[in-house]
């Protein structure tokens, strides 16, 4: 409930426009995101800020930092868990006709992680932490209705760096343009890691996102 009033207060000054909806994709965005996932252990909840600005001939700059938390128990101890991602690249986009895109994207990711474990019946709190990074990849398509409704379909690939990623994403994103400069939408998410860490497999991860665009 605190991430829900979290975000809403966030938002709030998004919604003061009152401009219609004008035609095409508008790639300058900032954006607030909320998610929750059916993993057992490591990440429960999500907060997320995401950003783009459009740099000419489609080419457009990509920002996002998310703040992941979880909580578990494993046999004989309580542990917790805090990573926060960094991500920076570039974006490209292809006209298909004047309500799709054909959309691509590269970018570095910075991992830092803090751990607490707890043993049952001790005070005692351990704490460790790290630092690692991956690279990250994308191709989809969108499409933007005369309604005001777009959809993003992707791809992501998750690949290399330090912590050695081999892990694959399909994500949907349907959100309702209000006005110009306002887009209140959901998400879906299927992650699907193959590397030999036995804490990571597959789940999905679903969510809420408020865009304000300029």
């Amino acid at each position: 409930m605190k991430k829900l009033i979290t975000i809403t207060l966030i938002s709030l000054p998004m919604l003061f426009s009152s401009n219609i909806l004008a035609e095409g994709f508008n790639d300058n965005y900032f954006e607030v995101g909320y998610s929750t996932t059916n993993r057992s252990k490591f990440v429960d909840e999500t907060m997320a800020l995401k950003g783009s600005i459009e740099m000419g001939n489609d080419f457009s700059i990509l920002v996002r930092y998310a703040r992941e938390t979880g909580d578990w128990r494993d046999p004989g101890e309580y542990e917790t868990s805090t990573y926060t991602r960094t991500r920076i690249g570039i974006g490209k986009t292809f006209e298909v006709d004047t309500n799709t895109d054909i959309t691509s994207s590269f970018s570095h990711i910075d991992y830092d992680l803090k751990q607490t474990k707890q043993a049952d019946g001790s005070s005692t709190i351990t704490n460790t932490s790290s630092k690692t990074d991956s690279y990250f990849a994308s191709v989809g398509v969108r499409n933007l209705s005369d309604s005001g409704i777009q959809t993003n379909l992707k791809l992501n690939f998750w690949r290399g760096g330090k912590v050695k990623l081999k892990s694959n994403e399909i994500e949907l994103e349907v959100m309702k343009h209000f006005t110009d400069t306002l887009a209140i939408g959901g998400r879906v998410m299927r992650y699907d890691a193959r590397q030999g860490m036995s804490h990571l497999a597959k789940w999905t991860e679903t969510g809420v996102f408020v865009r304000r665009s300029f």
